[in-house]
């Protein structure tokens, strides 16, 4: 899940501050606006410690006029929210109608660290989980705006930033007495992280998943959330001019995204491609076949740019199964019955029996893709798809499926190549059409969208395997390697 937070995202100094005179100015405004208003904002600041939560909060107190936000920490307990029910200590600090409160440490931190340090059983943390949801939607079913940012930082900078306690830290003095992250917790953290971030995250108070390593990135990037949260509720345009790419990309140029970590260079021809290719397959003809038995069923979806090789790659997975094991499904815009229904709908109903593999040629991450960049969908609806989609994958893998998700990536210069290849040999032409070269034009639209979408879906018992696709043999092998290795784990089998 936190794959995209550790890309390098940065802001120049110069930048920032072209960028913060922006963003003040729209945010005092946006505040100005809310004080008319018949609902209170509530902003939720919380995420690894030494990730800079303090400082953001103390950012955005600058920005906005702080006598209308009240920033609310809970640090020390006492008696007497000790004797009363959890939920008493954030009940009694909401804000009023028209007002901003900021929660620093809030409903999530305790469950959270209790979590992580074995305090807490499965059981309990889950109930923790659904009375937190409950809480926010009863404030949000009263028409409170609810503003959730998770801030992220990789170990080797918490470990430096948690470790300097010299009294010059920029970020000032730390307030938790338990960095608990620093005594080899760290994975155990982001494990109870993404069960925390997946059981509460819902349409009416989504998620938002900030890289804090560069401070000027984290400020700029969570203000501007905050900005468009308050607009959009407020039925007000927009602040930025092009609905997917922020306004920070505007003055900055485009910040690195997941897809920058693949390897295209990668290849893999001639003889050693031919013998992967063999033994990966009659390994994988035999895993699926034990599947079978095991009466455990495989899911697979295979995404990707135009003209990535989804095809080619499927074939050489279809070939080494007996086909009485599987279907291969393929969507494309949604028919007249399919719109009469949820949009998960029409990938449901192909789910193949147990035992058996189901595989989906582009799927129900057209939602937050395709159907997001071309405005096919409300930004309500395809902000919400990402827990729906999550609750839909979880259900597939606590039923005993095997689920398998590839993005194949290839480069704008790469794919330029081959559609011209297409478009110059007369039995391809039918591959190429009008939308794939004017889907070009959107290049870097999708890789945001493809950021996000791997960043809210990639799961511990769904995780995305990025494929680098430059090398058509490279990929294959990838994905069968991939295939074989994620079945083999999840058999009973010595």
């Amino acid at each position: 899940m936190f794959e995209t937070l550790e890309v390098g995202k940065k802001i120049q100094p110069n930048d920032f501050d072209e960028l913060q005179q922006q963003l003040r100015e729209k945010l005092l405004m946006a505040q100005l606006d809310l004080a008319d208003r018949d609902y209170p904002v509530i902003i939720v600041v919380a995420g690894l410690d030494g990730a800079g939560k303090g400082s953001l909060v103390q950012q955005l107190n600058e920005w906005m006029d702080p006598r209308w936000i009240e920033t609310n920490t809970f640090w020390e307990h006492s008696d007497e929210e000790e004797s009363r029910p959890f939920f008493w200590r954030f009940w009694r600090r909401l804000p009023a109608r028209g007002e901003i409160g900021i929660f620093l440490g809030s409903w999530y931190t305790p469950p959270a660290q209790a979590a992580v340090n074995g305090e807490m059983t499965a059981e309990e943390f889950t109930l923790y989980c659904k009375q937190i949801e409950s809480f926010e939607r009863m404030l949000t079913d009263d028409g409170a705006l609810v503003v959730k940012l998770w801030l992220h930082i990789s170990r080797e900078t918490q470990q430096k930033r948690l470790q300097d306690d010299s009294p010059h830290r920029k970020t000032g003095p730390r307030g938790s007495d338990r960095p608990y992250e620093l005594h080899g917790k760290y994975d155990r953290t982001l494990e109870v992280s993404e069960q925390l971030i997946l059981a509460t995250d819902s349409s009416h108070s989504p998620w938002h998943l900030l890289e804090a390593e560069d401070q000027h990135y984290r400020d700029i990037t969570a203000g501007e959330l905050i900005l468009e949260a308050l607009l959009h509720r407020a039925g007000r345009p927009p602040a930025v001019i092009t609905p997917h790419i922020p306004t920070t990309e505007r003055i900055t140029g485009p910040q690195p995204t997941v897809l920058e970590s693949v390897d295209l260079s990668a290849k893999l021809e001639g003889d050693s491609y031919s013998e992967q290719l063999q033994v990966q397959q009659s390994r994988l003809r035999d895993l699926c076949w034990r599947a079978y038995q095991q009466k455990r069923s495989v899911v697979a979806v295979f995404e990707g740019w135009d003209a990535a090789g989804k095809g080619s790659a499927i074939r050489r997975v279809t070939r080494a199964i007996d086909p009485r094991l599987f279907r291969l499904v393929q969507f494309a815009a949604p028919t007249d019955e399919e719109r009469a229904h949820h949009y998960l709908w029409r990938f449901w109903r192909q789910l193949q029996r147990d035992g058996r593999c189901t595989f989906y040629d582009r799927s129900w991450y057209g939602r937050v893709l395709v159907e997001r960049v071309e405005q096919f969908a409300a930004p309500a609806e395809w902000q919400r798809a990402y827990s729906e989609i999550n609750r839909f994958e979880r259900q597939l893998v606590e039923h005993g499926g095997i689920l398998l998700k590839f993005w194949i990536h290839i480069s704008k210069d790469e794919q330029e190549k081959r559609f011209l290849s297409r478009q110059n040999t007369a039995h391809k032409q039918h591959k190429l059409t009008e939308d794939d070269w004017r889907n070009r034009e959107k290049w870097h639209e999708y890789e945001l969208a493809v950021d996000q979408m791997v960043s809210h879906t990639s799961t511990r018992h769904a995780p995305w395997t990025l494929v680098a696709g430059n090398s058509k043999p490279y990929a294959r092998i990838q994905i069968l390697e991939t295939f074989c290795e994620t079945i083999s784990s999840a058999l009973d089998t010595p």
